[in-house]
């Protein structure tokens, strides 16, 4: 996608001498095709996302009154920019009280000359637009060659590096999760030249240059601030052939965020020793263990209203601590140790045995991970 901020620095208008004087704050807007306001009511024929050029032809803008419409009408209207051309007979300047309005709806104003012809800058802006898009949709083909074909590395690498993109260099593999779609991330993602990233089956997947886990949650939870998203992250892929395994592992850390809700951030190698039970093609197995191992305290609370499940599992997330597993539990200490007698009971096991503690957090968080 084009942004205001690629379209002022594009040769063309440098050359003419494009200048921003208001709503700096809104150069990540994206344009979608130039246009040209030559009525007042120029908003009833917009789509949204244009680059407006006015050279103030029978719109009175030297009027300050008719100025502030404009921009008023611009923004209503979502443009992505406003290009004004500046002569002593319709524009003469563009009055503080426009770019204080400007600069509070973060709408880019420029100005250009009044010698420079529309017809070139209508064709710059709308040719850029279409080679933008053809990079997206060709980057976007790319990475979905990587992940779900088998790919020609070295066609790959010369795609990537032409359009300015170095594979070669160690990458990570993230699948991000959220509700009302990705246009925020896009948009943080897109200011940064080095990354890649694909919107696919209800996630954004993300190619980020490789850097230290510390470093990368630090730069991570810049997001996690404003959005509510959760982002699981693969293995470090050194070649195009491990990105596909470490798409897959960004997959499975995110399905566990999802199931547990714990933290919003999880590295693949995290999971511990589930990371070795995913390699195995036994998924029935695993979940029947899970259910045969707590099938007596299951039974148990089909004809009682106490959940011992849920006791065992926050007795054993406070490190088989009572008193602390009581208070989380909203619970009387000596209602929690009835409660764990009755678990130890029914599972025929010893709470305070070591092995025993071993195999309930094992099964605890199988239960977590399987669902």
């Amino acid at each position: 996608m084009a942004t205001v901020e690629d379209i002022m620095n594009l040769d063309f208008f440098k050359h003419n001498h494009l200048e921003l004087v208001a709503g700096e704050q809104g150069l990540y807007r994206i344009v979608t095709r130039p246009n040209i306001a030559q009525l007042m009511n120029f908003s009833d024929w917009m789509g949204g996302g244009e680059f407006l050029l006015i050279n103030g032809v029978g719109l009175g803008l030297d009027q300050k009154e008719n100025m502030l419409q404009v921009i008023e009408n611009a923004n209503k209207a979502n443009a992505a920019c406003i290009a004004f051309e500046i002569s002593q007979t319709f524009i003469p300047k563009i009055p503080q009280e426009a770019i204080d309005l400007a600069n509070q709806y973060q709408l880019p104003i420029f100005t250009l000359s009044w010698d420079v012809p529309f017809g070139p800058i209508l064709n710059t802006v709308y040719d850029f637009i279409v080679r933008e898009e053809r990079k997206e949709s060709t980057i976007m083909d790319i990475m979905r060659n990587i992940l779900f074909a088998n790919v020609n590395p070295g066609q790959i690498l010369q795609q990537t590096d032409y359009y300015g993109y170095d594979l070669r260099s160690p990458h990570q593999c993230m699948v991000f999760q959220k509700e009302g779609g990705y246009e925020a991330l896009k948009k943080h993602f897109r200011e940064d030249k080095r990354i890649l990233y694909l919107e696919q089956n209800e996630h954004l997947i993300v190619f980020y240059p490789y850097c230290e886990k510390k470093q990368l949650k630090n730069q991570l939870r810049s997001l996690l601030a404003t959005e509510d998203v959760y982002i699981g992250i693969g293995d470090v892929c050194t070649n195009l052939m491990k990105y596909q395994n470490s798409y897959y592992q960004a997959l499975r850390a995110l399905r566990y965020l999802m199931v547990t809700k714990e933290k919003q951030i999880l590295f693949y190698d995290e999971l511990g020793l589930l990371t070795l039970l995913d390699d195995v093609d036994n998924d029935h197995n695993i979940k029947q263990y899970i259910m045969d191992f707590l099938a007596p305290l299951q039974e148990y609370q089909t004809h009682h209203s106490i959940d011992l499940i849920e006791t065992l599992n926050v007795y054993q997330e406070c490190n088989f601590n009572v008193a602390k597993a009581s208070q989380k539990l909203f619970i009387h200490r000596n209602t929690l140790l009835q409660r764990l007698e009755k678990i130890a009971m029914l599972l025929d096991v010893d709470l305070n045995n070591f092995n025993a503690r071993r195999e309930i957090m094992n099964v605890m968080n199988l239960k977590k991970y399987y669902g």
